[in-house]
């Protein structure tokens, strides 16, 4: 038994020098390390171009379409995944920043929700957090004129005080209520022409540095209509400069803004005897 237990002890010295002579030689403070690509050294735009192709670049070769099919909003870049998306943001607090703000601020979110299916959330969805990169926001009018949703009221929940990088207001109008054709339908003339038009005061009252008011609508709608008049109207007591929206066509001087009441004609050239006149445009 006694002999045994030595062979053993002698087995396990062997091994344990035989061990200490393979080792190779100590790891030093002073080992090298494997450099680092060091991407926050890159300039801001470089970074921001990186970011966007994180942001907006889908994995599918033609990407679902979830803005829906009204307005501005729903000409919104196709944004990647949302694995991709959180990958991006989760890096680093700088970051998240950094990319955050870009992917908020090159989207333009509804302020209220409208039937055309789109799964893209409206202003009153989004983090508080995030409210501040916003800058361009939608207001799609004419879509529950007989009896518009109770969401539709602007409060501090909506968030709009918060919007320190809005800039535009776009306003797109499917129908003017106010219409002959609406006749019988609606609940009065005035009725949808009225709600509009407080609505929109309340918002642009709301947008702390709010520059420009963009409007489009459908080819139905015309500028010199009752619903149109009022919000431009509250506009201009707004201050807020107007831009025309590329779906309708309007201009400074449009076609619809045609005067066709001949005392509004104006006759030139009578000294040459010739009975001609010009139309009036609206400016």
């Amino acid at each position: 038994m006694t002999a045994d237990v030595n062979s053993i002890q002698d087995a396990l010295q062997r091994a344990t020098l035989q061990d200490q002579t393979t080792e190779g030689p100590p790891k030093t403070a002073q080992a090298k390390k494997k450099p680092c690509f060091r991407f926050l050294d890159l300039p801001t735009e470089i970074r921001l171009q990186i970011y966007s192709f994180v942001l907006f670049t889908p994995r599918r070769r033609r990407a679902l379409r979830t803005t829906g099919s009204v307005g501005a909003s729903s000409k919104n870049k196709p944004v990647a995944s949302l694995v991709d998306r959180m990958s991006l943001f989760l890096v680093s607090r700088r970051v998240h920043g950094e990319a955050s703000h870009l992917f908020y601020s090159a989207q333009t979110f509804r302020l209220f929700p409208i039937q055309d299916y789109s799964r893209f959330p409206t202003v009153r969805a989004l983090p508080r957090r995030y409210l501040p990169s916003v800058a361009t926001i939608e207001l799609i009018l004419g879509s529950s004129w007989t009896a518009p949703p109770p969401s539709w009221t602007v409060n501090r929940s909506l968030g709009l005080e918060d919007m320190a990088c809005a800039r535009t207001l776009k306003v797109f109008v499917q129908c003017d209520p106010s219409h002959p054709v609406f006749e019988g339908f609606r609940v009065s003339r005035d009725y949808y022409t009225q709600f509009a038009g407080e609505l929109m005061q309340q918002i642009l009252a709301r947008l702390p540095n709010l520059v420009q008011v963009e409007f489009d609508g459908y080819p139905s709608v015309q500028r010199k209509g009752a619903l149109m008049t009022r919000l431009l109207g509250e506009t201009r007591a707004a201050r807020k400069k107007i831009l025309w929206g590329p779906e309708r066509g309007w201009s400074n001087l449009s076609d619809d803004d045609v005067v066709e009441d001949v005392d509004e004609l104006v006759p030139y050239g009578q000294g040459n005897g010739h009975s001609q006149t010009v139309t009036v445009m609206a400016s």
